[in-house]
């Protein structure tokens, strides 16, 4: 029998882990925020103090991996086509995720469902092309009390150009706590690699507050998703997602998400264009009207004596529960030489009616003015703790609940 692949198994973590003035929400926008280009950055810097602010009015994240932001179909997978994952300098920075939480779950219930035995077993097998796979089943005991159930698979193309693992494992204890997972990974003969991990789990917290309690018994109901996903080619370009959210059924809410690829360093770029583009946003929601969000998009290039040249910006937003708080940004820009510039730019909100407007640059623009305008912001995340529980169907049917003798 041939010896299976030289890919480690990867082991899961074992993880538990009325406002006084009438208030204006914003309604959230699905259009992509672009990272500007170096030369436009570079020409508002030369602008004349009168020039208007630019980019005050992106308020809202252009990253769209979290479950609640996912909209998109079901593209190849990852094992297949590493093209597909890191594609040319022009789609690289459109790259987004090609699944969905509750199409990863629906996958881990299958393959959890064709491997019930609960002692450890391996099989193998060809597939129609010719690639050969090996499968194992266990079962692990967690040091928190969770029984976790696992099927580990491993496969090798037909010519042993290609090489890929996959591990799924679904958990529970004998309380509250529910956890669905799998980490991916492949190479092959060309240089390109990638790995893929993602997991969504579920638990309750006592608290003293019964109004809040789903189960009086046991507490609060928390829910948590989060995902990592990379990949490389064999030119040495790379891209990374990573996002995380958390609810709880008190209604906080907090998301956040990190994105940045990278083409090859030494690829002739136009004027403007970039080797390197980051991008990351978040959000945090109290359940009461307080709200936090905040987004953050740079590039940089690289030029052939090795300097740097690099711009971007970034704004953030807090607001408590009765509307009154604060949104300001920042543009910038860095020359390979060390020179710099920038603008930033701020709000104050208190709730009378009127907004203070602020900001200044280092060409030498400044403002400071009052304007009479409404306060408006996102009071409470449009996907909460109540959507998240109800497209989390698969989760929910992880383990079972054993009743009481009388």
């Amino acid at each position: 029998m041939p010896t299976p692949t030289k890919l480690q198994p990867t082991i899961p973590s074992n993880s538990h882990a009325k406002p006084v003035v009438d208030l204006l929400e914003k309604e959230r926008s699905s259009e992509t925020l672009e990272i500007p280009f170096q030369s436009k950055v570079h020409a508002e810097a030369m602008k004349s103090p009168e020039a208007s602010v630019i980019f005050q009015d992106r308020a809202a994240p252009s990253l769209p991996p979290l479950q609640s932001l996912m909209e998109v179909e079901t593209g190849g997978t990852l094992e297949h086509s590493i093209d597909s994952i890191v594609p040319g300098k022009e789609e690289i920075s459109k790259l987004i995720f090609d699944s969905t939480v509750a199409q990863h779950a629906s996958e881990i219930a299958s393959v959890m469902n064709q491997d019930q035995e609960k002692h450890a077993n391996a099989t193998s097998g060809f597939n129609p092309d010719g690639s050969r796979w090996w499968k194992e089943t266990g079962v692990e005991h967690w040091s928190n009390g969770a029984i976790c159930n696992w099927t580990l698979t491993r496969g090798v193309s037909s010519d042993g150009e290609i090489e890929w693992e996959e591990k799924f494992w679904e958990a529970y204890d004998d309380f509250d706590f529910k956890e669905l997972g799998v980490v991916k990974s492949g190479r092959d003969a060309a240089g390109n690699v990638w790995r893929e991990y993602w997991k969504e789990s579920m638990w309750q917290v006592p608290t003293s507050n019964g109004i809040l309690l789903a189960d009086m018994k046991t507490g609060l109901v928390h829910m948590e998703k989060t995902a990592d996903k990379w990949a490389k080619n064999g030119r040495s370009e790379q891209w990374q997602e990573k996002w995380w959210e958390h609810y709880d059924a008190a209604g906080h809410a907090e998301k956040w998400a990190d994105k940045w690829c990278q083409i090859d360093l030494n690829t002739p770029l136009e004027a403007g264009h970039a080797h390197v583009w980051h991008e990351r946003w978040g959000e945090k929601y109290d359940g009461k009207g307080g709200a936090m969000k905040y987004t953050d998009k740079w590039a940089e290039r690289v030029d052939t004596e090795n300097k740097w040249t690099k711009w971007g910006d970034k704004w953030d937003e807090h607001f408590d529960q009765i509307g009154h708080g604060v949104r300001q940004g920042e543009t910038w820009w860095e020359g390979a030489t060390g020179e710099r510039w920038n603008r930033t730019w701020g709000e104050e909100h208190n709730g009378s009616g009127w907004l203070h407007k602020y900001g200044k640059s280092s060409s030498g623009e400044h403002w400071d003015t009052h304007e009479q305008e409404e306060t408006w912001y996102e009071r409470y995340p449009h996907y909460g703790f109540h959507h998240c529980f109800e497209n989390s169907q698969e989760l929910r049917r992880v383990g079972k609940r054993t009743e009481p003798e009388l």
